[in-house]
């Protein structure tokens, strides 16, 4: 039994090719868009923590400052595409809504404004978690 290559080598090469620039720009948008649900979220955190500090110093503002600097470092770090960052991320992601989300009905009624700014937060937290679960956008990682 013979097999007989039915198309030619440019033919699979322009396929590759095609498929290449596909899977590309696939990675590329869910990286992006993961990114910019991050960035969302790190930027609303610093909301919440101004409006956390309105209703009184209940924890120590250095404690508060330092763990968005540490958040803000290792979402640096998910920008570089490094892997250990990227699982990081979506650990705490999901442990965030997991264990903030049941809470959001009791800030609602104490602090309106606050319980916006937390769901967003979370919102944005969870589509980046799913976005980088993606096997897309695990590609061209180290």
């Amino acid at each position: 039994m013979t097999t007989t290559n039915t198309y030619s080598n440019q033919t699979i090469d322009q396929a590759r090719r095609a498929h290449g620039a596909r899977g590309a720009w696939r990675e590329q948008a869910l990286s992006s868009t993961a990114l910019v649900c991050l960035g969302l979220a790190y930027a609303l955190s610093w909301v919440e923590m101004g409006l956390a500090l309105m209703t009184g110093p209940g924890e120590p503002v250095a404690a508060l400052i330092a763990s968005r600097a540490l958040v803000g470092g290792l979402y640096a770090c998910v920008a570089f595409r490094l892997q250990w960052a990227r699982w990081i991320t979506v650990v705490l992601g999901f442990a965030s809504v997991v264990l903030v989300g049941p809470m959001l009905g009791a800030e609602w009624r104490a602090f309106p404004a606050a319980a916006l700014v937390t769901g967003a937060v979370l919102v944005f937290k969870l589509a980046a978690s799913i976005l980088l679960l993606s096997p897309d956008a695990s590609h061209r990682t180290r």
